[in-house]
């Protein structure tokens, strides 16, 4: 019996589960379908999205609480709880399930300690990729990894699939030209002057009412009055910056020995270390324009000053001077976007020896603009010379070294090629996969350089790694796929695997690998191991794709074969196919 009633008729005992737990299964996943709706009409900030987001967290928790993590089993239109269906797609759209299953998820699981970060995270995600779309690079199973969220869990597989089109990226911006929001307009202040006569006949104890009115609403409460003060002491301080800073350039034109110029310099490096460390970026560029200008001066009047300003500008390029940024740049936000501009102005001036201390500032937690406008600084320096940002790959911060490779995946050139094929072999999966994307944007050929990577042990490297042969089925291709199936040691966990390598190797050059798939799915009748089974059946599968005259006579002869474990490979490949 499916159910047992208890005697005291509060439960009912469902192989094992309650009523009330698979009741609690079906409002967390009500509340799933409603946001994920919510989420693909509405911006992530949206009342509704929030809202919704806020009723899924809820239910999560409170099943969580009572019954333990929550796990789905994902099959092809429904999810399961415990192998009992909760969910049901709708046969047109796909509501939740296909989405997943598609990608090749195979459960899904919400842990004890679910931020709401990490659901909006997943949300935003599943948005992205729960319908397929050429322009799109990755999959939901890839968003997914990288995010790597602690307590969403997952389980999937390697899956066979069409290749998409990869995204093509432009290079980073070099020039000092901005280009003004269109959305941001001035607007004239249109303050009108209160000295007007009251009109005629007008009470003289009104006026008396409103002149005190006035006076009251002119009054500074304590926070706006420390507030002004804040900002008369910020004034103050960039107005004493930039006057410290006109006085030493002037002083240091009128200096003709080095001594003097040296000490000068010391000066200035302070000084400027202090307006970047407040923020004054405009005073600063101001400032650094003037004496580039200074430094082409001297290539006639002073010709012993240029080594020393030379040697100026690197040393405001190092960390001690740019530290400062560190507690300036978390502050911003796209409310200071002229400011960010600014930023961007001031550092394309720098020599690529900033990037040395710009590059760590990526570990902060940075504003998207920000973040945004300073990677771009570090991609246009490494134009220029990409030694010192190829030094940072040593770093030990795995976040800090993505971002970077993802820097050098923009910047053309045999020197960054070579540097990212190097990073494909990083001990993390998730640089790894970042320069793998990097390299397969490239309008080259590379599927001999890259091909060990189709043994990854990361699910998303392998999956963008066969989304590439693919890009490339030609004979070269084929010979790679053939030379590691003649090489692999097959093992349990790679039967998904071995079947890409099959179903691939058929459309690189299909007269020249039949034999080769012959010989695989016929030969070695009495070889029952598991290596050989997996074979056949890759093999098989690869006949059916291909589908000529010739595979289907070989699919024959193994359909009546006389050993049982061929006839057995050509049933599973025909069910697979199927």
């Amino acid at each position: 019996m499916p159910e047992e009633s208890s005697k005291n008729g509060t439960h009912f005992h469902v192989q094992g589960r309650t009523a009330q737990e698979l009741q609690a299964v079906e409002a967390v996943i009500a509340s799933f379908i409603k946001a994920a709706k919510n989420y693909s009409m509405y911006p992530e900030s949206h009342a509704t999205c929030q809202n919704s987001l806020q009723t899924v967290k809820s239910r999560i928790d409170a099943f969580i609480e009572n019954y333990g993590d929550l796990r789905f089993e994902v099959t092809k239109d429904r999810l399961l709880y415990k192998s009992e269906p909760v969910q049901q797609d709708d046969p047109k759209t796909g509501t939740l399930a296909f989405p997943l299953f598609r990608d090749g998820i195979q459960w899904l699981e919400f842990k004890q300690g679910l931020e709401r970060l990490e659901l909006s995270g997943f949300f935003k995600i599943f948005n992205d990729y729960k319908s397929l779309k050429e322009e799109a690079e990755g999959d939901l199973v890839t968003a997914l990894w990288e995010m790597d969220f602690p307590h969403l869990q997952y389980e999937a597989m390697d899956v066979l699939w069409k290749a998409e089109a990869l995204t093509d990226f432009t290079t980073f911006k070099v020039t000092d030209h901005e280009t003004p929001d269109a959305a941001i307009q001035e607007q004239a202040d249109d303050d009108q002057q209160d000295g007007a006569d009251p009109p005629e006949g007008q009470d003289a104890g009104v006026g008396m009412a409103l002149s005190t009115m006035d006076r009251t609403i002119w009054q500074l409460t304590p926070e706006e009055s420390q507030i002004l003060s804040q900002m008369v002491a910020q004034e103050e301080r960039q107005s004493g910056t930039q006057d410290v800073l006109d006085v030493l350039e002037i002083i240091l034109r009128t200096q003709n020995q080095p001594e003097e110029y040296s000490l000068i310099l010391e000066f200035i490096k302070e000084e400027f270390k202090n307006a970047l460390g407040q923020g004054n970026f405009q005073i600063a560029l101001d400032f650094l324009e003037s004496l580039q200008k200074t430094y082409q001066y001297c290539k006639v009047e002073k010709p012993w000053a240029r080594p020393l300003l030379g040697r100026f500008f690197i040393n405001i390029s190092n960390t001690q001077v740019l530290g400062g940024l560190r507690q300036v740049l978390p502050t911003f936000d796209k409310q200071h976007a002229d400011r960010i501009k600014v930023f961007r102005r001031l550092f394309l001036r720098f020599p690529p020896a900033a990037i040395t201390a710009l590059a760590p500032l990526l570990l902060e937690k940075l504003s998207m603009p920000v973040e945004r406008q300073l990677m771009e600084v570090i991609g246009s320096l490494a134009l220029k010379d990409i030694h010192p940002l190829e030094q940072l790959l040593d770093r030990p911060e795995e976040s800090l070294v993505k971002k970077l490779v993802f820097i050098i995946g923009h910047i053309k050139g045999e020197k960054t090629e070579q540097i990212l094929l190097e990073m494909t072999q990083h001990e993390s999966g998730r640089v790894r996969l970042e320069a793998l994307k990097a390299l397969t944007r490239k309008d080259e050929n590379m599927t001999e350089k890259l091909f060990p990577l189709i043994d990854d042990p990361v699910l998303p490297i392998r999956r963008i790694m066969w989304n590439y042969l693919e890009k490339y089925e030609d004979a070269e291709t084929g010979n790679l796929i053939r030379n590691y199936l003649d090489h692999k040691k097959i093992r349990r966990e790679d039967n998904q695997q071995i079947l890409n390598c099959y179903k691939t190797l058929v459309r690189c050059d299909s007269s020249y690998f039949v034999p080769f798939l012959r010989e695989s799915l016929i030969s070695q009748g009495l070889d029952f191991s598991f290596d050989r089974s997996l074979r056949r059946q890759g093999a098989a599968l690869a006949l059916l794709e291909l589908g000529t005259e010739e595979a289907q006579e070989i699919l024959g002869q193994a359909s009546k074969s006389l050993f049982p474990n061929v006839r057995s490979a050509y049933r599973k490949a025909l069910k697979v196919h199927k």
